[in-house]
């Protein structure tokens, strides 16, 4: 095998130390920035030099692109078609494929993705006549997913719920969640969290399956440990009895996900479930300067639940922290744009070299209409995911069903799509029948002239479905990229654009054309499952984050919560909204849980320590919120940090005037009346177009300026209803908006200067 020298590597001494750590329990203690996943790829390497065979190694982290990093460096040393690196739950699938009858599944089970999920919630609301408009299916999802990662079974669940006195929402959730999960097995489907909890299940009920893994997994490596929740901290406890060559790598302090489960004391009870555990700290940070250092290390000394660490860097001083406070958000948010557009300009950076950061999403709206008006390019992390797009969505859900034709969310999705005059009712009349038959939609259709009511038209179009949709399969076309393409093709769906396509359709068929490309390049990675199972599973797997771009000419400006930030880096960073009840967030302060408080600091530090230059936090006398502008005092953190505090209206004011509206000086306009047209045209709520000559002649236009869409917002389109605005994108004539509709629960990319969205309430 060629393994190159892992020690040509330079590394300091305690990172060699973990590398070179052989056999017996491991923690390594790794500070923001000091090269930990340098010393997890280094030891693998090490482990392979010393003999170790690539498949007795686990690796586990928790994005893929985490995962996918730290692959492309263990290239360099080794073959790694046999080495398994990958996430907790994609490490389940493989498992939960291989043992899928155990827990009633078949092995081509369907992943469902948090759309599918939410689709899925809908119908068993339906089916238990609750209305979702009264009980959010995303709540529910919510409560259900915190129920299976502390390990509660529906069963459990209701037999808590029926041992306690409850509120009328649990109550809900303990009817819902039982029908959940038998739509789910009649699906042959899991949910992510299910991948974890069927493992489970499998290592503690059945020791001869737990025993085979734990004796082939003999090293096992866990990044990010502090981020595993209950399930995951008993999957790896199961597979290190036989061997307990454990090593686990996190850092207490960067634990900010404990409102989706996440256990800090996973990590800090590991030398009590491994004694003879050997501790190492790796404390020397190679990312920010001492400044920024010393900012983050006072801040996090305030916690008690932690590991202490002294963190240290080589780098330079650096510039001081700075404290921006603005009168109010509104200016907050021109002032950071202006301030953005000087960097650039005098200090030649790219905008990719900038990222905002904020609490909650909410705050993104007045950054991103300041950025569009001063011409500044940007993303918004964890916006709408392409693989969430209705077209790449439709596609999918073809293959889901070649794949696993007991698939029901799947098979309502396309049965009709494109249009095949299958309506609401026939379909419904098809799956009354199939239940009283026990059959999967699929196989009923196929005997759809069986079905009481059904009309002749209706019966034949649904026949000739299925038929065509068994006819698909990856052995007659080769690839998943050539299926796709027969799917695309032959089922008639790219044909309803053919015909005069508007803008949008040409983009609905890119979006289908990329998705044939990821498919070859998911054929291309050798390492990779090319199973038709292997590429949906990736496609549910995704993260949204993986879209993110950092490498480019120029760039974006990146806009992102603060637990989207985790595990990224940035020159120059700005956390927006430093304020008591933002950060820390109302919650912890109105429940007074010293864990969720010491959470919220811990938010704050890794937002801090993404920054490798400079560091800017910002807070505004009054901040909107709630469609109204609220009085606001300073966090109680920022008394805990060292930095200098500057009147962030001073950054404005000595730049020149680049908003869209500035012609309207030559025209004579007085700085009044500009500062009123400015005010106006920062309206959400779609304010009329006024132009120079309607100015000057006292009259207004009849154009109507397009609304703005700031994320989470709710609009209407005439055909596809209510829906939420989850992200939106391009630039000038270009730019684009994606909503999510209520009742199709389906994704739309719009171009906002053409779409014809209008604004529902007050935003």
């Amino acid at each position: 095998m060629d393994v190159s020298p892992s020690r040509s590597i330079q590394l300091t001494a305690s990172q060699q130390a973990a590398v070179e750590h052989f056999e017996g329990p491991l923690l390594v203690l790794a500070g923001p920035g000091s090269g930990k996943t340098r010393v997890v790829t280094q030891r693998i390497s090490r482990l392979l030099e010393r003999g170790v065979q690539p498949w007795n190694i686990l690796a586990i982290t928790f994005t893929n692109k985490a995962a996918a990093e730290m692959s492309a460096r263990l290239q360099e040393f080794t073959d790694t078609r046999n080495l398994w690196v990958s996430t907790f739950h994609r490490f389940c699938a493989h498992v939960l494929r291989q043992r899928a009858v155990a827990v009633g599944l078949q092995p081509n089970f369907t992943i469902l993705d948090a759309t599918d999920q939410k689709q899925a919630i809908k119908q068993v609301l339906a089916s238990l006549d609750f209305d979702a408009a009264h009980y959010p299916p995303g709540k529910i999802l919510a409560t259900i997913s915190n129920a299976k990662n502390d390990l509660q079974t529906a069963e459990m669940y209701v037999r808590q719920f029926e041992e306690s006195v409850a509120d009328h929402f649990t109550a809900v959730v303990a009817k819902v969640y039982p029908a959940y999960q038998k739509f789910l097995m009649e699906s042959n489907a899991v949910d992510f969290d299910d991948l974890l909890l069927h493992v489970v299940h499998l290592f503690e009920e059945y020791e001869e399956i737990r025993s085979r893994y734990d004796d082939r997994y003999q090293y096992i490596l866990v990044d990010e440990y502090q981020d595993t929740n209950e399930a995951q901290y008993r999957i790896v406890r199961a597979l290190s009895r036989n061997t307990r060559n454990l090593s686990v790598t996190g850092d207490p302090d960067q634990s900010i996900y404990g409102w989706r489960g996440a256990r800090i004391d996973n990590i800090l009870r590991f030398e009590q479930d491994f004694e003879d555990a050997v501790v190492i700290k790796l404390e020397q940070n190679f990312r920010s300067t001492k400044t920024i250092l010393a900012a983050a290390d006072s801040l996090i000394a305030h916690n008690r639940l932690r590991k202490a660490k002294e963190l240290t860097t080589n780098n330079a001083e650096g510039e001081p922290v700075e404290l921006l406070h603005f009168p109010d958000s509104g200016t907050e948010a021109d002032s950071l744009a202006r301030h953005l557009r000087q960097l650039v300009e005098q200090e030649d950076r790219k905008w990719s070299d900038f990222a905002i950061f904020y609490r909650v999403n909410s705050l993104s709206r007045q950054l991103e209409l300041a950025l569009s008006r001063h011409h500044v390019p940007y993303q918004v992390a964890a916006g709408v995911a392409f693989y969430q797009r209705a077209e790449v969505r439709d596609v999918l859900a073809y293959l889901d069903l070649v794949n696993n034709p007991q698939n029901r969310s799947a098979f309502q999705r396309v049965v009709n799509v494109p249009l095949r005059g299958i309506g609401r009712t026939s379909q419904q009349r098809l799956m009354a029948y199939a239940e009283s038959k026990g059959l999967n939609y699929l196989d009923a259709a196929l005997e759809a002239d069986r079905v009481p009511q059904m009309s002749k038209r209706a019966a034949a179009s649904l026949k000739a479905f299925a038929r065509l949709v068994q006819s698909f399969s990856l052995s007659n076309s080769g690839t998943v990229a050539d299926l796709i393409e027969d799917v695309v093709e032959q089922t008639g769906y790219a044909r309803q654009w053919s015909t005069n396509p508007s803008e949008q359709d040409l983009q609905r068929q890119a979006n289908v054309e990329e998705l044939i490309a990821a498919a070859r390049h998911h054929d291309s990675l050798f390492e990779a499952d090319t199973s038709l199972e292997g590429f949906l599973e990736s496609t549910s797997l995704v993260s949204d984050l993986d879209a993110i771009e950092q490498e480019s000419e120029r760039g974006k400006v990146t806009l992102m919560t603060l637990h989207a930030a985790k595990g990224l880096e940035f020159p120059v960073v700005y956390i927006v909204g430093v304020e008591q009840n933002l950060l820390p967030h109302e919650r912890a302060l109105r429940e007074g849980n010293p864990r969720e408080y010491e959470e919220e600091r811990r938010l704050l530090f890794v937002g801090i320590t993404r920054a490798k230059q400079r560091l800017f936090l910002t807070m505004s006398r009054s901040r909107e919120m709630h469609g109204r502008s609220m009085p606001t005092i300073p966090s109680d953190f920022l008394s805990e940090i060292d930095l200098v505090q500057t009147d962030g209206t001073l950054l404005a004011a000595q730049l020149p005037d680049t908003t869209p509206t500035s012609p309207l000086k030559r025209l004579g306009i007085n700085e009044t009346d500009l500062n009123a047209i400015r005010a106006a045209l920062n309206r959400a709520d779609g304010p009329r177009l006024i132009t120079g000559a309607a100015l000057l002649n006292g009259t207004q236009a009849s154009a109507s300026l397009p609304f703005n869409f700031p994320i989470g917002s709710s609009v209407r389109h005439p055909r596809y209803g209510v829906g939420t605005v989850i992200s939106v994108g391009g630039y000038g004539h270009r730019r684009t908006v994606s909503v999510e509709f209520d009742e199709e629960s389906r994704t739309e990319t719009f171009i906002v200067s053409k779409c014809p969205l209008q604004p529902v309430g007050n935003h």
